[in-house]
């Protein structure tokens, strides 16, 4: 694998974001927004399930990170004040002592709640502190994409943090059993996948080394009346991305998607299955939410 590829995987996810959040004003603190009602409730649903499924394959550090650098630039985007305290909805719950906010989701002020609004000065406040603490006519909402709740995680610092990634525990023939970093292979693992109605069907391990080992996934995924049958393999990169402290964890390779329209009842729709071959992870993303999350 390639320099390139392996310190690639950050600013691909937030190229990403771009695209999807590009035309989200996002602008969640003020009770005009009422839940985005321009935006369509498929388009919604869609939404959540790329945030969903972004945190899943980056894992939750690494995506709020991203996220919290997308929102910065999108932050000085907002010109429009508050206008009035009326306007904040005031809520959320205390965060534990215990997380530390090394993504910058917290109120700079209490560190007790999620920020929701930004003072003249730059920094995040919630409602309650910004009431005390901020001039209205300075306050601007702080910015926020329809899924934004998805990517909230203040992180922890030190050995919890190298151990809050999630493993896959892998035992050889000879008994030896090695822990991996389950890396973007997390989309396609029971407990990890952010994909409706999954299904494991088989997972095989392969390749010389043991340290850069292959895994491959055979699954379902269901949805109302959709369902996708998935072959995918991922290999194992040992290497940290940038400044983590741990391994990447498996790489997508490639993957067989295999699309179906299932019976409605006694109505059979009469779609063919249809295959596609994927090698870009975020074109096999594309191809799994639009089946699955379409009304159509």
């Amino acid at each position: 694998m390639s320099l390139a590829q392996t310190h690639s995987a950050r600013a691909r996810l937030i190229a990403e974001m771009e695209r999807l959040f590009a035309v989200d004003a996002g602008l969640g603190s003020l009770l005009g927004y009422n839940g985005r009602p321009d935006m369509t409730q498929e388009a919604k649903q869609v939404q959540r399930a790329w945030a969903r499924a972004l945190v899943a394959v980056h894992g939750h550090d690494r995506a709020s990170s991203a996220y919290t650098q997308y929102a910065s630039r999108r932050q000085n985007t907002v010109r429009e004040g508050v206008g009035s305290w009326g306007n904040l909805v005031l809520g959320g719950s205390p965060v534990p002592r215990w997380d530390r906010d090394i993504h910058g989701f917290l109120c700079h002020c209490c560190v007790e709640a999620f920020s929701t609004v930004v003072a003249a000065d730059g920094d995040p406040l919630c409602n309650r502190c910004a009431i005390t603490h901020a001039d209205v006519q300075t306050t601007r909402p702080q910015w926020h994409a329809y899924s934004h709740a998805q990517f909230q995680f203040p992180g922890l610092m030190g050995e919890e943090r190298k151990t809050s990634e999630s493993k896959l525990l892998i035992r050889y023939q000879d008994d030896e059993e090695r822990a991996y970093v389950t890396g973007e292979a997390a989309l396609l693992t029971e407990r990890t996948s952010p994909l409706p109605g999954l299904t494991a069907i088989s997972s095989q391990t392969h390749g010389d080394s043991r340290d850069t080992i292959r895994l491959t996934l055979e699954t379902r995924a269901e949805h109302g009346h959709r369902s996708v049958d998935i072959l995918a393999t991922f290999a194992y990169d040992p290497e940290p991305e940038q400044w983590e402290d741990h391994a990447y964890g498996f790489r997508f390779v490639s993957a067989r998607l295999t699309t179906r329209a299932r019976k409605l009842g006694h109505l059979d729709t009469g779609a063919p299955a249809i295959i596609t071959e994927h090698t870009d992870l975020y074109r096999l993303l594309d191809t799994l939410i639009t089946h699955l999350y379409s009304a159509t």
